[in-house]
């Protein structure tokens, strides 16, 4: 901790005769721009090692301008912590010990330092620059001042990183990957020397590893180069033998190129000249051919006029025969139809129209009822059909509506259940269905809901117009019997199910009895009980009447009755239906005689006239044939030369044709023998060239003008022959040349002399002491692998540790500011190098997010970044002494809230802080700087600025 500190010449602040006494927590320079609050500020991180300050400024930006040296002084506190001094390894005992730092322009006039540390007080900042020898056994090197700081402030390389950043880098520590993060805070927190002594194992590994490849390649090398050097000798000698058959094979190559050159040559010279006399000779055909077609186009068009004249001839007389045919044979048939109906006429007996007429309306009266009578009886008759098929199906004959409701119900969901369903005539009282039948009546339809469905049932009800009741479940009451009855009761003659829904509303059946005869029936009517007769009489108290059954459809009994009765009836309604079918037939066919009869009857009464109408249409149609005689006539002469004209016109086409097919065919040969003589003057100037080529490579090999005039006679020979006599062709010359290039490449080996074979035996010996040499490496590596696995472990326990430490500070800080924190140490491979930490963090109630995302405001990155750097800074777990920290304007470009925060972690951490504060609010408003060093400006009348004016503020308490 800094206790206090002084200067002389350092920027415009003036030597004081007592140093500025400094705070243990917050300490502020505060001041607009341009008032020296950073240049003090960076003095003292000068003390604390520094070497880079605010925009790259030098030591002559602080030196004051009448002055080429100046010095800086602190005070550090060393009093004893935890029983052991800050100091004490450098041999310091004091309560206190002075740091200086000396800056001044050296013998080659640029700017040196010098630091003095002294065990107890020094204040004589001025004597130590002119005097510097008297306190040479206080002076240190930067390097050794450094050292100092590290060992006894733990005040690192990465500390000085850290408190040079600037407050737009601090503000961005929050956007660090969880990569950089990791490493970040391991500088600032880790223990160097377990990183260190790991490398090191690691990189006496890694170049036993690259001894050990090395040692394994050289004798590789040596073993390949001993296997390869036996060879050597006899692949030397068998390449000597391959370069001479290449060089004799590359002769008769050129040799054959040159020969099959001159050929080809030669024989393209002859296709041309083929080629250009075909090529004339179909040109020649082309210009023929051309006259030919154009004096048919001349002729075919002469024709097509006179066929398209004698067309219209033809096509004139057509319409003419066409037009009369059509008048004549209307006048035919009208003739032959009038011829006809004065015949018939004739033989018709002349009758009373009026008679006729008034018979008609008696029949046409007769024939309507009988159709009606028809269609009822048949509308019956399917009825009687559909209800027998529905009884076969033991579908119950229940009436139309009951139908139609019984559907609409079912294809809305609502459960149902109708009377009639639940109702059945027991087996032994089958004689009583109809007696039954009649006296329930109608109530047999009455349809029964729950509660949950009767709304709906009845808007269905309404909507289908139902006649029959909907109602609810109803549960019977028990009833007594009347005594002394010895007739069966009507309820007692029925089976029922589900009777907790349908017996309340069958209790009046127990009290009306079945009797046989209406004797039996008229005497219980006079004890006052109600019976029904066997036919169906109901005899009561208000006098009897006869109930009808209708329909059966209560039971399995009233199905079998029903149906009996239905097949019964079904014979009698068919022979109805037949025997009304053909009255109307018979009815209708009089009706029809009797309307033919009328019509003929008025058409008898104007035979006169029809038979004059004959005479004059039979004198028409003589006339019509004759003009029709005369059309066909003109239309076979027109037809007759318009085809022999269009035959001479085929004819002319066809010829026409055959002439444009062969002259095509002769363009098309003219065009291919005129490309195919364009290829080949290509050709002829391409294998001149090559010829030319061919001459000057022969050349090359040595041979003169004879020996070329000779190539064509050694092509006969042997020599250019395969074992079958056939000559060979230079691709196949060619073919052996590679192969034997080849062979040769393979042999050829620069190293190779004649001398080679005397080094196999030296090589030999040479590969075995490789070999004992690397055996000698892989030992050792062993060991040294197992030296290094214990360090990784060591290494790795030990950042497991401090990041644990970290994470929980992290959380403590996150706490203070009412937030939720939390981390996690990511070991992304064994490797800590690639390791990561990430941090969680939700202010204001919200869960914790990642500290580097996008839900953070600006405000909350600042306060962030800054308990991530300070989490880093504090060791309170082992007690360590915590460094001293340096920030500038800390709450730089945050609200006011948002400002005490981060001022509220300063204030609970156990570092000693020096900050930069700009002095536009108030210090009343803020309680958590504790000293505030109010900085001036340097006017322009004066050398030095005004001394730092000392604000103390009272501490106060934060929860």
């Amino acid at each position: 901790m800094i206790k206090d500190f002084s200067t002389v010449y350092w920027g415009y602040l003036p030597s004081t005769k007592e140093p500025y006494k400094v705070h243990e927590k917050v300490n502020a320079f505060i001041g607009p721009s341009g008032h020296g609050k950073t240049t003090i500020w960076d003095g003292l991180r000068l003390m604390l090692g520094a070497s880079h300050y605010e925009s790259k400024r030098t030591f002559s930006f602080y030196v004051h301008k009448k002055s080429n040296w100046a010095v800086v002084r602190v005070a550090f506190d060393n009093k004893p912590v935890n029983g052991v001094r800050p100091f004490e390894n450098v041999r310091k005992f004091a309560d206190e010990v002075t740091a200086c730092c000396r800056i001044y322009k050296n013998e080659q006039s640029s700017w040196a330092r010098d630091y003095y540390l002294f065990d107890g007080e020094f204040h004589d900042l001025k004597d130590l620059h002119f005097n510097t020898k008297a306190y040479s056994e206080a002076a240190l090197s930067v390097g050794e001042y450094l050292g100092v700081l590290e060992q006894c402030l733990g005040i690192t390389k990465e500390f000085r990183n850290l408190m040079a950043m600037s407050p737009d880098t601090v503000r961005e520590v929050v956007n660090s990957s969880p990569h950089t993060l990791f490493h970040l805070i391991f500088d600032l927190k880790g223990a160097k020397g377990y990183k260190k002594r790991y490398d090191e194992s690691k990189q006496r590994l890694n170049e036993q590893e690259i001894a050990i490849e090395r040692a394994a390649e050289e004798m590789g090398q040596a073993r390949i180069r001993f296997e390869e050097t036996k060879i050597k000798a006899q692949k030397f000698r068998q390449y000597k033998v391959k370069e001479k058959e290449v060089e004799s094979t590359i002769v008769k190559l050129k040799k054959l190129e040159y020969a099959e050159c001159q050929e080809m040559l030669k024989s393209t010279e002859e296709e041309m000249t083929s080629v250009e006399q075909q090529g004339r000779i179909e040109a020649d055909k082309v210009n023929e051919l051309t006259v030919k077609i154009t004096a048919k186009e001349t002729e075919i068009v002469h024709l097509e006029t006179e066929y398209n004249r004698l067309y219209e001839e033809e096509e004139r007389a057509n319409q003419e025969k066409t037009e009369i045919t059509s008048t004549k044979r209307f006048k035919d048939n009208e003739l032959k139809t009038l011829a006809q109906e004065i015949e018939n006429l004739q033989k018709i007996e002349p009758q009373n129209i009026e008679d006729l007429r008034q018979l008609k309306s008696i029949l046409t009266d007769d024939l309507d009822q009988k159709k009606q009578d028809y269609v009822q009886a048949k509308t019956a008759l399917n009825e009687l059909k559909q209800k027998l098929l529905d009884l076969e199906n033991n579908r119950l004959p229940y009436k139309d509506e009951a139908k139609r409701f019984r559907n609409a119900l079912e294809e809305n969901h609502v459960s149902y259940l109708m009377l009639a369903d639940a109702i059945s005539v027991k087996p032994e009282m089958s004689r009583w269905q109809e007696a039954i039948e009649a006296y329930i009546g109608n109530n047999r339809y009455r349809v029964i809901v729950e509660q949950g469905q009767y709304l709906q049932a009845k808007k269905l009800q309404e909507k289908a117009r139902y006649g029959a009741r909907v109602s609810l479940p109803k549960t019977g009451k028990e009833l007594l019997a009347c005594e002394g009855i010895n007739y069966p009761s009507l309820r007692s003659a029925i089976n029922i199910s589900h009777r907790e829904k349908v017996e309340g509303y069958l209790d009046k059946l127990n009290n009306v009895y079945l009797v046989e005869t209406v004797e039996e029936g008229h005497a219980l009517q006079a004890r006052g009980i109600e019976s029904i007769t066997l036919g169906g009489l109901l005899q009561d108290n208000d006098g009897a009447i006869h109930l009808k059954y209708h329909t059966l459809c209560c039971g399995k009994l009233a199905l079998q009755e029903e149906k009996k009765r239905t097949k019964e009836m079904l014979p009698q309604k068919e022979c109805l239906v037949q025997k009304l079918q053909a009255a109307v037939q018979l009815l209708q066919k009089d009706v029809n005689e009797t309307e033919e009869t009328i019509k003929m009857q008025e058409r008898l009464a104007k035979l006169s006239d029809l038979e004059q109408n004959y005479s004059s249409l039979l004198e028409e149609t003589g006339k019509l044939s004759n003009l029709l005689n005369e059309a066909e006539r003109q239309k076979k002469a027109a037809k007759d030369k318009k085809e022999g004209v269009r035959r001479l016109q085929r004819s002319a086409g066809e010829d026409q044709k055959e002439f444009i097919v062969n002259k095509e065919q002769a363009e098309q040969n003219m065009t291919i023998f005129s490309r195919k003589y364009s290829d080949l003057q290509k050709k002829q100037e391409g294998l001149g060239l090559d010829f030319k080529l061919a001459i000057e490579e022969v050349k090359v090999l040595g041979l003169t003008e004879d020996d070329i005039e000779f190539i064509s006679y050694e092509m006969q020979g042997s020599a250019f022959s395969d074992s079958q006599g056939n000559r060979t062709t230079a691709k196949e010359m060619n073919n052996k040349l590679n192969a034997l290039l080849a062979e040769k490449e393979k042999l050829y080996d620069s190293s190779v002399n004649e001398e080679v074979a005397r080094l196999v035996e030296a090589q030999e010996g040479q590969v075995e002491l490789l070999a004992q040499n690397l055996r000698s490496l892989k030992e050792d590596r062993t060991e040294l692998e197992r030296t290094c696995d214990d360090l990784l472990f060591q290494f790795r326990e030990h950042i497991k540790e401090i990041m644990k430490d970290y994470i929980s500070e992290f959380e403590n800080f996150a706490d203070l500011l009412k937030a939720s924190a939390k981390g996690k140490l990511v070991e992304v491979t064994p490797d800590p190098e690639t390791w990561e930490i990430k941090l969680y963090i939700g202010y204001d109630g919200k869960e914790p997010v990642p500290v580097d995302g996008p839900h953070l405001s600006s405000g909350q990155k600042a306060s962030t970044s800054l308990m991530i750097l300070l989490a880093a800074l504090g060791d309170n777990k082992n007690g360590k002494t915590t460094p001293i920290m340096f920030l500038d304007e800390p709450k730089a470009r945050v609200d006011d809230d948002r400002g005490n925060e981060i001022g509220q972690l300063l204030q609970v951490t156990d570092i000693q802080y020096f900050i930069t504060h700009q002095q536009g609010e108030s210090l009343k408003s803020i309680d958590w700087i504790d000293h505030a060093f109010t900085c001036s400006a340097c006017r322009s009348d004066h050398d030095f600025a005004n001394p730092l004016i000392l604000k103390k503020r009272a501490r106060r308490s934060f929860a």
